[in-house]
């Protein structure tokens, strides 16, 4: 039987989880976070299941965006869910999704939900503004309002003309 966390430390693991794996990408701890039969909602059909979900994509990531970061703007718990909006940030130095770089730098917000079984992360669901990454990064054609001020925080922004709406 599993002591029960509280949820400081459910908040705290998330926390963790976004500083050491997506962050750092230390993915030799992925098994420390992520139970084995984790499964990841949004990954794509047939995608990995367990802590192999993200050590198959986070590696993209880090050749591509080798400055990605993610940063919790909040983070709530109730139960066994943690709820945390992020705000991403990052350069596209490398090749990323087939796509040679292009230098551009990219901000965007993400919530994800995470389930907690034992101390480690069983579920995520995630929702992140891929369409707003993408058009900021040069990789399709934008101007469509989406992501974040930097300044502010939350404020959707058209990130071809005006002001913030």
């Amino acid at each position: 039987m599993s002591k029960e966390m509280t949820d400081d430390e459910k908040r705290e693991l998330i926390h963790t989880v976004i500083d050491v794996i997506f962050n750092k990408m230390d993915l030799d701890r992925l098994e420390e976070f992520f139970t084995d039969d984790f499964f990841n909602h949004d990954g794509y059909p047939g995608a990995p299941t367990g802590p192999g979900a993200f050590r198959e994509y986070l590696p993209y990531f880090k050749q591509g965006i080798p400055d990605r970061k993610l940063t919790p703007e909040f983070t709530l718990v109730d139960g066994d869910r943690v709820v945390s909006r992020t705000i991403t940030t990052g350069t596209m130095t490398g090749n990323f999704m087939g796509y040679e770089p292009t230098g551009k730098s990219y901000r965007m917000t993400a919530t994800d939900t995470y389930q907690i079984r034992d101390g480690k992360i069983c579920a995520r669901w995630g929702n992140e503004d891929s369409l707003g990454m993408m058009q900021q990064l040069g990789m399709i054609p934008g101007g469509w309002r989406t992501a974040t001020n930097e300044s502010e925080g939350s404020l959707e922004k058209d990130y071809g003309e005006g002001e913030a709406v």
